[in-house]
This record gives C-alpha cells, sequence and structure tokens, in this order.
C-alpha cells in the first residue's frame, strides 16, 4: 500500500495534477481505495484482508493489461477541470465498496452451504452498512458529473451510454436498500445474490461501455 501511495505521489508530481485522467489511473486508484478500506476494516472483519489483496490484484492487473506504461501527457481541455478529480475519485470508491459487497456475497454462500449461520450473519450486516455509503457516494459521483458535463457541454444529462449505466447501477443497487417495501432483501441467500449479480451492471458501466458502446466517455482512453 506504501509503494503504491508513493508510485501515484510521483506520478501526481510529474504530471501536475491528480493522476485520474485516463483508464490506466482510474484503475491505479481504485486499486489504492481499495487497499485503504481493507486496511480500515481488516481488525473487525478478517477476510477483508484477502478480498482487499485479490481485488486489488485484480484491478493492478486490468491496468496492466490495458496500457503497460502509458506516457503522461497534458490533459485536453475539456478534462482541465477540478471536478474531473472528484467525480472520478468518488466514483471509484464506491465502485470499490460495491466490489467488497460482492466478495462478501461470494463468502456467505460458501459458508451458507457449510451451514456457518453465524459467519453468514456477519457478512450480511458487513454488506448492508457499506451499502449505504457506496449507494450515497455514487449518487454523489454522478450529480457531480452531471454538474461537471453542464459546465463543458451545456446539459447535465445527453443519455450518453456510459451515463444510462451509471444510472442503471445505481437503481439496481438502491433496490436492495428498500428491506421494508422489498421484503425479499431481508432474505440473506437472496440478498448475497442478488448483490453478487448487481455487480455485472459495474462491470457493464465501466469496461463494456469504454469497449463496446463508446460515447462521449472514450476520450479518456
Amino acid at each position: 500500500f506504501l509503494f503504491h501511495t508513493f508510485g501515484m505521489i510521483l506520478r501526481t508530481y510529474i504530471s501536475g495534477r491528480l493522476p485520474m485522467s485516463n483508464g490506466y489511473e482510474t484503475m491505479q486508484f481504485m486499486a489504492w481505495i481499495i487497499m485503504l478500506i481493507a486496511l480500515c476494516l481488516q481488525h473487525r472483519f478478517s477476510l477483508m484482508a484477502c478480498f482487499g489483496f485479490l481485488l486489488s490484484g485484480f484491478t493492478l492487473l486490468v491496468a496492466s493489461i490495458g496500457q503497460m506504461n502509458p506516457q503522461i501527457t497534458p490533459l485536453i481541455p475539456v478534462l482541465s477541470s477540478p471536478l474531473l478529480s472528484l467525480h472520478v475519485s468518488l466514483i471509484m470508491m464506491s465502485y470499490a465498496l460495491l466490489g467488497f459487497i460482492m466478495l462478501n456475497g461470494i463468502a456467505a454462500i460458501i459458508y451458507f452451504r457449510k451451514n456457518e449461520e453465524e459467519q453468514v450473519e456477519r457478512l450480511t450486516l458487513l454488506s448492508r452498512i457499506l451499502l449505504y455509503p457506496a449507494t450515497l457516494i455514487l449518487a454523489l459521483g454522478i450529480f457531480i458529473g452531471a454538474v461537471w458535463a453542464n459546465i463543458s457541454w451545456g446539459r447535465y444529462w445527453a443519455w450518453d451510454p456510459k451515463e444510462v449505466w451509471a444510472l442503471i447501477t445505481f437503481l439496481v443497487y438502491a433496490f436492495a436498500l428498500h428491506t421494508d417495501s422489498l421484503r425479499i432483501f431481508r432474505k440473506p441467500l437472496f440478498f448475497h445474490v442478488y448483490m453478487i449479480l448487481s455487480f455485472l451492471t459495474i462491470l457493464m458501466t465501466y469496461f463494456g461501455v469504454n469497449y463496446f458502446l463508446g460515447g462521449m466517455h472514450s476520450y479518456a482512453g
């Protein structure tokens, strides 16, 4: 974690900006956030350290496969905004938290098959606790992105593929918060299976849109 932090500081010093302007840099930041969350929670939940290394390592692997050593270049005008760092950091933080919830779901299903109800309850509680800040941060990230879009293009919402899938992701996860209206989410097994499947919307938003649908967000490479 310290080595990764030093790398990000060095890249920030060289470029003169926070490194969040392209796919490689956002994945690097997401890996850093994941490890920070894992370090903060590992004392209460021992599995979080394992999940942190797994998620962070996979994120760094994807970043390396995409661009092994991307050149640091000046930002294009539309990206030269302080809202860029805020928008990207919030979105990546929410993805990191939702990634932990997805792994919690996989672990909970394994414990459920072993009839270890106490572990299932602990993981369910952790996932429900993480879901609230994750959904809130995602909503804030989308809102900041809309403000940035209005400054850059003169409109808050353009139904760009990335915007649409970000909204779909938010709505899918928001359903799980309404346990009073949708009582089925009170069942731990259904809740965890739903959280695992919901992560597919994040994969579609971040990777599917970039590689298959394109749109205005494709300038970030």
